[in-house]
C-alpha cells in the first residue's frame, strides 16, 4: 500500500468513527484537518456511502446525508436499529444498581451504551442519569474484572481445565485449585465462577467469587461433560440463595402472608401446596441450607419451617441464640 492510500484509509476510518459517535462532518473543517481539497472530502463521503450501501452490516438501515440545519454530513439509521432512549435508561440503571464495576469501568460502559442511542437523544439520556452516575459507589474490592470474566468465560466455552489461586475469607493464605469451569454468574453485587473440582467427587459445583481469584492459568487438559449432565446456569440460579453452594435440599414451610409474589420471586422453584387461613404452605428446592437460613431469618415471623426437621431445629437454635444476644 502506498503512503497516499494509507493516509486515505486513516482519514476514512477517522471520519466514519466520528459519524458513528453522532458528530457532524463539515467539509471545510475536514479540508483543514487532513490538508486536502474539497473534492477529496466529497470523495471520502462518497466512498463511505458506497460502503454502507454494499458491504455494511447495518443492512441498509444506515446512510450518510447532508443536514442543511447542521451544515454538515451526519449518519442516520432507522429508528429500530438504535437502542431507544427508554431502553438505554433502564439498562444504565441496572448497571449502576449492580455496583459491580470500578468507577472507570462504569464510566466506559455508560459512555459506550449512550453511544448506541440516536445522536440527538444522547445528551438527554446523559442528563437523566447524571445524578445517579455522580453518586455511583462501587463495591469495596475495587478490582477491574472485565478481562478475567472474559478469560474464564472462554475457558467455560472451550471446556478447559483452569488452575486458580483463590483467597477465602476463612483462610490466611490463598489456595490453589484445579477446576472445571462451567459458568460465570452475577448475583448480589458480585460475579461468581461456578466450577467442579478436579480432585473431588462432588455432585454439586463449587462457587468462587471472581474478585477473590488472585491468579488463573489455563491447563492443557480439556474436560467433557455429557449433554444430559451439563451444568444448567438457569436451573442453578433458581435454587441458590446468596451464592452459597451445597447439596440440593427440599424444604417445606408455612408463609403467614397473602403476598405470595414476594416468595415466588425469591424462590423460583417454590410451589404452593395449600392455601391456609393466614397464608400458604409452600415447598421448594434449594442448594445450601446455609444461604437459605440467611434469607429465612430476614423474613422474621412470617415464615415457619416445617421440613426437613434438621433445618427446623437449626432455625430454632439460631433464634434462641439471637434472643441471648438481645437479653
Amino acid at each position: 500500500m502506498s503512503k497516499a492510500d494509507y493516509l486515505k484509509s486513516l482519514s476514512l476510518l477517522h471520519i466514519f468513527e466520528r459519524l458513528q459517535r453522532g458528530e457532524v462532518i463539515r467539509t471545510k473543517e475536514e479540508m483543514e484537518r487532513f490538508n486536502v481539497s474539497r473534492k477529496t472530502i466529497q470523495r471520502y463521503i462518497g466512498s463511505l456511502r458506497e460502503y454502507l450501501a454494499e458491504f455494511s452490516t447495518y443492512d441498509f438501515s444506515a446512510k450518510i446525508i447532508y443536514d442543511q440545519k447542521k451544515q454538515g454530513y451526519v449518519l442516520i439509521r432507522e429508528e429500530d436499529s438504535w437502542l431507544s432512549k427508554k431502553e438505554i435508561l433502564v439498562l444504565a440503571k441496572v448497571l449502576l444498581e449492580s455496583r459491580a464495576f470500578t468507577n472507570g469501568e462504569m464510566d466506559d460502559l455508560l459512555d459506550k451504551l449512550i453511544l448506541q442511542a440516536e445522536p440527538e437523544k444522547q445528551e438527554q439520556i446523559t442528563e437523566v442519569i447524571s445524578n445517579e452516575r455522580f453518586h455511583y459507589t462501587p463495591v469495596k474490592h475495587n478490582q477491574s474484572l472485565i478481562e478475567i470474566i472474559w478469560d474464564l468465560s472462554e475457558s467455560v466455552r472451550k471446556q478447559q481445565v483452569v488452575e486458580i489461586t483463590y483467597k477465602s475469607l476463612n483462610k490466611s493464605q490463598p489456595t490453589k485449585y484445579r477446576v472445571k469451569p462451567v459458568s460465570i454468574i452475577f448475583s448480589d453485587f458480585y460475579f461468581y465462577l461456578i466450577a467442579y473440582m478436579c480432585d473431588r467427587d462432588f455432585d454439586h459445583p463449587t462457587v468462587f467469587r471472581v474478585d477473590r481469584i488472585n491468579n488463573y492459568t489455563e491447563d492443557d487438559e480439556n474436560f467433557n461433560m455429557p449433554y444430559l449432565e451439563r451444568f444448567k446456569p438457569g436451573e442453578f440460579r433458581k435454587r441458590v440463595q446468596f451464592m452459597f453452594n451445597g447439596e440440593l435440599s427440599r424444604i417445606k414451610f408455612k408463609y403467614y402472608s397473602k403476598n405470595i409474589e414476594h416468595i415466588l420471586d425469591r424462590l423460583p422453584t417454590a410451589e404452593v401446596i395449600e392455601e391456609i387461613e393466614k397464608g400458604y404452605i409452600i415447598k421448594a428446592e434449594v442448594y445450601s441450607e446455609f444461604g437459605l437460613r440467611i434469607w429465612l431469618l430476614s423474613q422474621g415471623k412470617s415464615i415457619e419451617v416445617l421440613k426437613p426437621e434438621s433445618l427446623r431445629q437449626q432455625m430454632q437454635e439460631l433464634i434462641e441464640g439471637m434472643l441471648e444476644v438481645y437479653k
